[in-house]
């Protein structure tokens, strides 16, 4: 059974469709992460979720209880936004106990019972002793740290994260989203984290849900998502990804230009069908010679150095469009890969995608 069930749901901003029929179940516990670009209704879900934005159609429950209606404070949440949000002129400690200070219940409010919970979760955030400096002598990386405090403080069942890392430089945010993510183990607590980086998705979550312009294109693990994507949107936005331009030939063969590929995936794709054949960087194999089948003939046109690979863009043999590939390093040394290197390639056919619609 599900602890969050979305149904239906649609928000119109005027004429304009901001979400359109989302329907989505999540459990509880589960870490959740809404990818996708710039405007294609990520964040505006995530207010939904929390009644920040009421939805035009459509319901939500959280635990069997409908809370599509209910305003943000009778909604059983935290939040942390990009910016942190706290407050300049609280300490540390008044800022996480803020929300403790407000509760219903008389036995939160206890002071004693107040000053124990701060101190746990400073000891938790890894912030232990700096209850009273205020969030002007704290790093970026340690404000968010005391903003995802503040937002447990008073043990929510669900965690609304909506884009908590943007703000921060590489090696924090690093470092961080596996903080969060360990913190979240920890507690258990049913996590949403609203994000357009495809590593921090593929990194922190137990699912993924890629939306695209105000629908969901598709829900799957980390795994499923990034090896057996639903749409080309799907391919193209998560990770690095080749489409070449082609024709369904048979039943279990494509043509692209003037080569034909076998495949496991045109299904029941009639002949002649105009379809999308993609395939990663890093599937495309060196080989020593090109007897096997899908092995093409193929020249390096470019190369990058990018640490622990390189990258190879390809002039192939009886195909018109541009290659790139990703070679270890040992490929690189073992092959000798370079501009101009001339090599055959092995295009594995159960690694191959193919999609209807264009690119």
């Amino acid at each position: 059974m599900s602890y969050l069930s979305i149904q239906n749901l649609k928000k119109h901003f005027g004429e304009f469709t901001a979400l359109q029929d989302i329907s989505l179940d999540i459990k509880e516990g589960e870490f959740v992460c809404f990818l996708g670009p710039s405007g294609c209704g990520k964040t505006t879900l995530l207010r939904a979720i929390a009644g920040l934005d009421q939805q035009s159609e459509g319901s939500i429950h959280q635990a069997g209880r409908d809370i599509s209606q209910l305003p943000p404070d009778q909604r059983d949440f935290g939040i942390v936004f990009q910016s942190y949000a706290l407050f300049p002129n609280l300490t540390v400690a008044d800022n996480i106990a803020y929300g403790l200070k407000n509760s219903s219940d008389a036995k939160v409010r206890q002071r004693d019972a107040i000053t124990q919970r701060v101190d746990e979760l400073l000891e938790l955030i890894g912030l232990a002793g700096a209850n009273h400096k205020y969030p002007s002598q704290l790093s970026g990386g340690q404000q968010q740290r005391v903003a995802l405090a503040r937002a447990i403080a008073t043990k929510p069942g669900l965690l609304l994260l909506d884009e908590p890392l943007s703000a921060l430089d590489a090696r924090v945010r690093v470092h961080l989203r596996r903080e969060i993510k360990e913190l979240q183990r920890t507690l258990g607590i049913t996590t949403i984290m609203v994000t357009h980086d495809q590593e921090e998705a593929l990194t922190m979550a137990d699912k993924i849900v890629v939306m695209n312009n105000g629908v969901i294109e598709q829900v799957g693990t980390p795994e499923e998502i990034y090896a057996a994507p639903a749409s080309a949107f799907v391919a193209s936005f998560v990770g690095t990804m080749n489409f070449l331009n082609s024709f369904v030939s048979d039943t279990n063969r494509v043509q692209v230009d003037e080569t034909y590929l076998s495949c496991d995936a045109c299904g029941d794709m009639e002949q002649d069908t105009q379809v999308s054949v993609a395939i990663r960087p890093e599937d495309i194999r060196v080989r020593f010679n090109g007897d096997a089948t899908n092995t093409l003939r193929a020249s390096v046109r470019g190369f990058e150095y990018l640490g622990a690979f390189a990258r190879a863009e390809l002039d192939v043999d009886g195909i018109h469009q541009p290659i790139v590939a990703d070679f270890s390093m040992n490929d690189v040394r073992d092959h000798n890969i370079c501009c101009g290197a001339q090599m055959h390639l092995d295009i594995p056919k159960h690694r191959l995608h193919v999609f209807r619609e264009a690119s």
